[in-house]
């Protein structure tokens, strides 16, 4: 039976059918345990209920995440631009086109867990403009590397503000700067050494004596050239400033769905700075890229969140009722806008197939 005929096609949808019902069922049963973790406990008694939360929300907030988002895709669809235009090519998507990628990206990112999501963008660019898939990989490299950054920034600016509130010890404080220096410096070298690395790589795949890890060695070459004409335009200080401005836009969005959320429903919660909100955030993001089975990250979202709240004092309950809600609202956006952006990608690559 070849994967192309009809019995191949219908056992591809029955294994897919099954990997989703094992995500849902995997993400269900760890919301299950923190709910009867916590109900045990005797903590759930003062908790607002789902539906009382839900009514409360200001819903004024949540447009403003919804706006943020939107902005958010455009800029890192510039700066995909950017990157592809730094690598020498001479076909680059419009920036319209590459704003429909970003929408269908941000969602499959979300959907997949471990990142694998990312993946998609290499995929419709190929396939939809036939970008050469290591300028692709090279871009996406150099974009992750500059998120890395961003985000090491943003944890410096958050250690030196919870500094000045002298809220910290200076133990704490000092293992924070160190462990944000080893991030910059290790994203810093993976991007400034790519082509030696690259090169490394290979002659260790060719060592294998194995064609179809020599060919794999070649293509990481390629893909180390390819960061290289990014490095050889000078562009660090642009597209630096736009991933720092993309994660500023991710943090404020998720601050107003935080407030959305707890204003009314929680003010203890709404009254915390936004240095002590933010690690949760960075916590519940990290444990959502953990390679678990999850269905759009929920459970792991929700255990990070409650890991960093914990600190606080916070009833365990009420941590995972806010966690829970703000990634509820966020995945609905995030899906919403994604699905319209991958609608818009197959009208728009359809469109060009007729006209070819």
């Amino acid at each position: 039976m070849t994967p192309n005929s009809p019995g191949g096609s219908s056992a591809k949808g029955y294994s897919l059918k099954w990997r989703l019902l094992l995500s849902i069922t995997f993400s269900f049963l760890i919301l299950f345990s923190l709910w009867l973790l916590l109900s045990s406990a005797g903590t759930m008694k003062d908790s607002a209920s789902f539906t009382e939360t839900f009514h409360n929300i200001t819903w004024g907030l949540v447009s403003y995440y919804i706006f943020i988002s939107i902005l958010g895709a455009w800029v890192r669809a510039l700066r995909y631009r950017t990157l592809l235009k730094a690598d020498g090519l001479v076909r680059v998507p419009g920036t319209g086109f590459m704003f429909l990628v970003t929408l269908s990206r941000n969602m499959f990112v979300d959907m997949v867990p471990a990142r694998i999501g990312e993946a998609s963008y290499v995929i419709m660019l190929n396939r939809a403009y036939s970008i050469p898939v290591a300028a692709c990989l090279s871009t996406l490299f150099i974009s992750v590397v500059l998120d890395i950054l961003a985000l090491a920034i943003l944890l410096i600016i958050l250690v030196l503000l919870s500094l000045i509130a002298a809220s910290e010890s200076g133990i704490t404080v000092y293992n924070a700067l160190m462990v944000t220096s080893l991030i910059v410096v290790a994203a810093g070298f993976m991007m400034f050494a790519a082509v030696p690395l690259s090169k490394w790589f290979s002659r260790l795949m060719n060592a294998t004596g194995l064609q179809i890890l020599k060919r794999f060695g070649q293509f990481i070459i390629d893909v180390g050239s390819s960061i290289r004409r990014v490095q050889m335009r000078e562009l660090l200080s642009l597209t630096l400033s736009q991933s720092l401005a993309l994660r500023v836009m991710k943090y404020s969005g998720l601050y107003s769905l935080y407030l959305a959320v707890t204003t009314v429903n929680f003010p203890e919660f709404a009254a915390l700075p936004l240095w002590k909100i933010m690690p949760a955030f960075i916590s519940a993001e990290a444990a959502a890229s953990l390679p678990l089975p999850t269905f759009m990250s929920f459970g792991s979202y929700e255990g990070g969140g409650m890991l960093a709240f914990s600190v606080l004092g916070f009833a365990t309950a009420e941590i995972l009722m806010v966690m829970f809600v703000i990634h509820l609202l966020s995945q609905v956006i995030d899906y919403t806008l994604g699905g319209l952006g991958l609608l818009g990608f197959f009208l728009t690559t359809n469109k060009w197939s007729r006209g070819g």
